[in-house]
């Protein structure tokens, strides 16, 4: 459009200048048509005073001439306009005759056909001005259509530019909100990313502050066996089925996000919190209904809610989620309960772990953790024949801190593997203690963490220690749960494979607990099976 409009404006500025140069030439045909009538009279005037005055005779005849050339020394130029070329012509023969009425005169004749000449000429040159003139207005007129006719038609080109690029502006943004929402958004579900739902549940946190409001944490139990089981296909087909049915209850501000796999998100307003339970208890009735699941399996789902309002720390929106999530967690694999309200209860678990994380390298450096041994008597004699170590939290100032509160949350924050180390390397030294001291020294069988088995050298570590404090090959006993041993069956071998090769003995621990089969066990090459008692029962 716009070079478009330039060209116009460039060829309607080319035209209008050469129409004013036009109409400066008419002004100067019409000053010099003057001219020549006013000269023409006093040469008459002055031929009939005897008073002859031929360089005005030549004056008059170069403006003529050029009058009807459009050549000459005075820039006067031909027009188009046929009747004042007609009237030239007149004016022009005109002149011709009276020069040589003026020979005549000079001869001796009468001055009355001079005279008579000279009206003649002098109508004729008005007729000729006033044509000139006339021919002068239609040019303006005409010129002033012109610059109308450009500047309106510029104009409506502008405004036509102008739409369309609003137009284009608004469809643009209008694509970019879209590409914007859709980044904003897990591929998978449709459901908000984490960190758009971040953004978006902060604004609205902080723009209704006395709102009523709920952050729920939802995760699907033992969905790690749904994708292996029946396939990743439908694993994601559950996912998207879940967020078609949460997404379709959500009223304005409401919000989903997929976090993570299985995990779900959810920004709730509510008046009532078991009004806000049982909403969410019919969302999962309807979804379990759908059989999304073949051969009658279902799906079971642990939901933990945050209310704003039994917070009482001011919390930004991952605080609201930390602790939908620690209510989660709470119910977790508990076959009974699917939905946890945050409370003080839960509340004061939570400052519990955190002072039991923030305390655990205090506890280490104080040898507050201490190992105890669990003989291991021969059913024959009665003699001790080996030992498993097991690990207490007595702190200094005489508090007892059991390992069912304290291991789980180790792993869970990932600070198990020190303890491990910890561990192990304390039945080290107090083998090499028997040992300095003479006294009868036993295998002992320490306790590794999933989290530990994971770690690419902890073999090495393990190695390196086993040696610095003399240890001799086949009196330590790593032991593992069949848990540990069924997530990875192949590299578990391997792992069990290399512990050998560095002189290590292997046990399973619970064997029996409904994971592992007897199969597996003509795989994993261990040293000790420790039966738990359900496999009896």
């Amino acid at each position: 459009g716009l070079p478009l409009v330039v060209v116009i404006i460039l060829v309607m500025s080319f035209v209008s200048a050469r129409s004013m140069s036009d109409m400066e030439n008419y002004s100067r045909l019409i000053n010099y048509v003057g001219i020549v009538r006013g000269a023409s009279q006093r040469v008459i005037k002055l031929e009939t005073n005897n008073r002859p005055d031929d360089a005005l005779i030549d004056y008059v005849s170069g403006i003529m001439e050029e009058l009807l050339s459009g050549e000459g020394e005075y820039g006067l130029k031909r027009t188009v306009y046929k009747e004042f070329n007609d009237d030239l012509e007149k004016l022009g023969s005109r002149w011709d005759l009276i020069k040589e009425e003026i020979s005549d005169v000079r001869e001796g004749a009468g001055t009355e056909k001079l005279l008579n000449s000279s009206e003649e000429l002098f109508d004729i040159a008005n007729d000729t001005v006033f044509t000139i003139e006339e021919y002068s207005g239609m040019r303006s007129a005409a010129l002033a259509r012109q610059l109308i006719i450009t500047g309106v038609l510029c104009f409506l080109i502008s405004l036509f530019v102008i739409i369309y690029y609003v137009r284009e502006y608004f469809k643009l943004s209008r694509k970019t909100e879209k590409l914007a929402d859709m980044a904003g958004r897990d591929k998978l579900t449709g459901a908000l990313t984490t960190e758009r739902f971040y953004e978006e549940a902060q604004k609205a946190i902080d723009r209704e502050p006395d709102a009523r409001i709920a952050v729920l944490y939802i995760d699907f139990e033992n969905f790690k066996y749904v994708n292996d089981v029946f396939g990743y296909e439908v694993g994601d087909a559950i996912l998207q089925k879940y967020v078609e049915v949460v997404k379709a209850s959500l009223r304005k501000g409401e919000l989903l996000s997929r976090t993570m796999a299985d995990r779900f998100v959810l920004l709730r307003y509510y008046e009532d919190k078991q009004r806000l339970l049982e909403e969410q208890q019919e969302l999962d009735r309807r979804f379990v209904n759908l059989d999304v699941l073949p051969d009658k399996h279902s799906i079971t789902v642990a939901c933990g809610f945050c209310c704003r309002e039994d917070v009482i720390e001011q919390l930004d929106i991952h605080g609201l989620i930390n602790r939908a999530n620690y209510a989660q967690k709470t119910i977790k694999s508990r076959p009974d309960e699917h939905y946890a309200f945050y409370n003080d209860s839960i509340r004061q678990k939570l400052f519990r772990e955190v002072y039991l994380t923030d305390r655990m390298q205090e506890g280490l450096d104080n040898r507050e953790f201490r190992v105890y041994l669990q003989p291991k008597v021969s059913p024959y004699d009665g003699m001790i024949k080996g030992a498993e170590a097991l690990i207490r939290w007595i702190t200094t100032d005489g508090k007892f801190i059991t390992p069912g509160e304290f291991v789980p949350l180790f792993e869970k924050n990932h600070s198990i593997k020190k303890l491990d180390t910890y561990v192990f390397e304390n039945v080290c030294r107090l083998m090499q203690e028997w040992h300095e001291k003479g006294q009868t020294v036993v295998p002992v069988s320490v306790n590794v963490s999933k989290l530990t088995f994971y770690t690419a050298d902890f073999i090495k570590e393990y190695r390196e220690i086993k040696e610095r404090y003399g240890i001799p090959d086949h009196m330590l006993e790593i032991e593992f749960t069949e848990t540990v041993a069924c997530e990875n069956e192949k590299y578990m071998t391997q792992i069990v494979k290399e512990l050998h090769e560095n002189g290590f003995l292997c046990s399973m621990d619970d064997f029996g607990t409904g994971y592992s089969s007897l199969g597996m066990l003509k795989n994993l090459d261990i040293d000790i099976l420790k039966l738990d008692a359900l496999f009896f029962r």
